[in-house]
């Protein structure tokens, strides 16, 4: 399996997401467990089973997770060169059939944020420009169909 790119503070969420669903499986799954055992009849008993269908895809989650932790490799700008888009840089595209421009940060596992336009360097959109320059055409893969955007402008990203 190759690695993940992190972050140091997407790596560190993760962690920090990973501590947090072992508390919860160690604690809450195991007090709902207790308490529905306690009402009898395990074959029938639906709490039960409930409670052991959210331990199994609690336990599932986690193992994914810590396999992505495995697999991390931290990232920082000295192992990109400036001038194509990367990761660690916020990108300025076009989209060449609308006209409409969008900006976006292109950043590891674990550091996307819709809300704050960034994404993971894994997002069709963002695998698809990963290596260009500015002034390239490039096709984009995504959901919605193939999509042809210009690379307008791009650069590292302040205080990663």
């Amino acid at each position: 399996m190759g690695k993940n790119l992190f972050t140091e503070e997407g790596l560190k969420r993760l962690r920090g997401e990973i501590a947090e669903l072992e508390r919860f499986i160690k604690i809450d799954i195991a007090k709902d467990l207790q308490t529905a055992a306690a009402h009898g009849d395990l074959r029938e008993n639906a709490e039960y089973q409930a409670a052991k269908e959210k331990q199994s895809l609690s336990m599932t989650r986690l193992r994914e997770l810590k396999q992505r932790v495995h697999n991390a490799d931290v990232v920082k700008k000295r192992d990109f060169p400036e001038d194509i888009v990367t990761l660690l840089k916020w990108v300025k595209i076009k989209d060449v059939e609308s006209g409409s421009t969008d900006e976006f940060k292109i950043l590891g596992d674990g550091d996307t944020d819709l809300d704050d336009d960034t994404i993971s360097y894994t997002a069709p959109l963002a695998a698809a420009l990963i290596g260009h320059k500015r002034g390239e055409v490039v096709d984009a893969e995504l959901p919605r169909g193939v999509r042809q955007f210009e690379v307008l402008d791009f650069g590292f990203i302040d205080g990663i």
